[in-house]
């Protein structure tokens, strides 16, 4: 016996295509390796008692209370868990399971990228030249929809230091859920230096703004790194894209992708921790790194790290294949 409990993305959403693809799968795998068992999949998409107008935690919990569970999985893939590692503990005990088994960005052995897989399919086939640095106009970019906390924390930090001037920084308004891809991608959300920048999944945006910039200042959607690590398309755009980059999110994310044989760029800033720093340090030490780099040759540095980048593309459309090889072979 097998049940799901929990949300998925509208069906308009550029990602639900594949995340029920990737939900069938994991289906058809639990029926083929655990054909005997009670089996729970809880889809931790918007999962729990927090979501007041999301009734799924009340299934679970309902659930829980008349059935017996031999097997419990928990999936994050698409979007935040929203529990961290001690309330994902509590979760499972709650829940009775004998086994659990956690799928996906928790770090566990049934980890896998969903975001790479996607990105791997969705995204152009850009030819190199469209991707080097033509001219380093620009010294950042820093492309921000959703206005979470970490990301209008850095863009008034940015203001503050008198230091926007030096990159493109937008900034958008929360949008609702049912918002459709059309809307989505139109990017009228009271933006902050719109610039007819399309905030997409699948693209690079407007090429002349990546074209004459230096380094990708990526805002991931994480920033505690309390909760588990958690990487989307915003940190494979400029890997793909043959950019230098510094995370404002967990810093957790350095060390996953050094562990998946991806080189990052601290060693050319390396009296600026960005890696290692206290979480109440990022925004300030990505600011380090953005005044040090107006004091350099950017094009001449571009060209020195040139091997690190051509380097991380191509890693890149390999670990995309070996997340698809893992989401599909799961419990082999």
């Amino acid at each position: 016996m097998l049940r799901t409990i929990g949300s998925t993305f509208s069906s308009s959403s550029q990602w639900y295509n594949k995340q029920i693809q990737l939900i069938d799968s994991i289906k058809n795998q639990i029926n083929n390796y655990f054909p005997k068992k009670s089996n729970l999949i809880i889809n931790m998409t918007w999962f729990g008692p927090q979501f007041e107008n999301n009734n799924e935690y009340a299934k679970f919990q309902e659930y829980v209370h008349y059935c017996e569970i031999d097997n419990i999985f928990l999936l994050a893939s698409e979007d935040p868990c929203f529990y961290n590692k001690e309330e994902t503990k509590q979760l499972i005990t709650d829940s009775g399971a004998s086994q659990s088994f956690l799928l996906g960005h928790f770090d566990t052995k049934y980890n896998f990228n969903f975001h790479s897989t996607v990105i791997g399919d969705f995204f152009p086939n850009y030819n190199e030249k469209d991707l080097l640095l033509e001219q380093a106009k620009y010294t950042f970019l820093n492309y921000n929809r959703k206005p979470r906390d970490h990301r209008t924390s850095f863009v008034e930090m940015l203001d503050s230091l008198n230091l926007s001037k030096f990159g493109i920084v937008t900034l958008g308004n929360d949008r609702t859920l049912n918002e459709t891809v059309d809307e989505y991608n139109e990017g009228n959300w009271g933006m902050k230096n719109d610039l007819g920048i399309p905030h997409d999944i699948s693209s690079l945006g407007r090429l002349e703004y990546w074209k004459n910039h230096f380094l990708t200042v990526v805002s991931e959607t994480d920033f505690e790194d309390h909760l588990w690590t958690f990487i989307t398309e915003k940190t494979w755009k400029p890997i793909i894209g043959l950019r230098p980059f510094v995370i404002n999110g967990q810093s957790s994310v350095y060390k996953y992708l050094q562990r998946h044989g991806f080189r990052t760029f601290n060693k050319y800033w390396s009296h600026i921790d960005l890696e290692t720093c206290d979480i109440d340090d990022i925004h300030k030490n990505i600011c380090s790194v953005i005044k040090f780099l107006q004091t350099q040759d950017l094009e001449q540095l571009y060209i020195d790290m040139l091997p690190d980048l051509r380097y991380n593309k191509e890693r890149f459309y390999e670990f995309s294949l070996e997340q698809k090889y893992k989401m599909e072979n799961l419990f082999a």
